[in-house]
């Protein structure tokens, strides 16, 4: 049975005090996630929880689908979906999400780090939206930037418009187009290229019972 304790508290209690020791490279990385309470459940009964990967949202298909072939690729594990977690967050944010989350659960977790991937995660949202990630080059100045990613914008909308496809959803680009953006977005899997204060996601294929510390259902 697992052995991991599991409490009640209302939602701006749910997320204990002080600062949490966050360590991204960490042998065994500290995590959160809000799951509904059949998850905890499935944890209690089964020993682990795998993802359902019909909760992935629909309109972002492409961004998961290429997130699930980098877990496949990069992790010892596989599966058919991703655990989502939170691997840098700021308490003030857990403390907001738990009023958004009542009536689920607060799993606080170790895990292994080779069974996890690592990203960025505002940088994430360019996969989400399809679009080139573009990393700010060491001394660079903002307007320097600013005039490069609007060349690799002008680059990109050329090549979309060569290949007749630049009103069209992203699986509709062709093979090599959308391997160059995917692998734009390698780079916030990168924890090297992270700052000191950026929050950072985490996903997995499988959460074991052994690897949660602790449980709180949310009042």
């Amino acid at each position: 049975m697992p052995n991991f304790p599991v409490t009640s508290a209302r939602a701006d209690r749910a997320v204990p005090a002080g600062r949490f020791g966050y360590d991204l490279k960490a042998d065994r990385l500290l995590l959160h996630t809000f799951q509904p309470e059949e998850a905890l459940e499935e944890l209690q009964s089964a020993g682990q929880l795998i993802p359902d990967p019909s909760r992935a949202e629909p309109l972002f298909a492409d961004a998961y689908a290429w997130m699930f072939r980098e877990m496949d690729r990069r992790l010892p594990t596989s599966g058919d979906g991703a655990l989502w977690f939170w691997a840098r967050i700021t308490r003030e944010y857990l403390v907001d999400s738990s009023r958004r989350h009542r009536g689920d659960v607060l799993l606080t977790c170790r895990i292994p780090r080779e069974r996890v991937l690592l990203s960025h995660f505002s940088d994430w949202h360019r996969a989400l939206g399809c679009t080139p990630h573009v990393l700010e080059l060491p001394g660079e100045s903002e307007d320097d930037y600013g005039a490069r990613l609007d060349r690799i914008w002008d680059e990109l909308n050329e090549r979309k418009r060569a290949a007749g496809v630049l009103h069209k959803g992203f699986r509709e680009w062709p093979e090599d187009l959308r391997r160059d953006l995917e692998r734009s977005w390698e780079q916030f899997l990168d924890p090297s290229t992270y700052g000191r204060w950026d929050t950072v996601q985490a996903t997995a294929h499988v959460l074991r019972a052994e690897d949660v510390i602790d449980a709180v259902r949310i009042d």
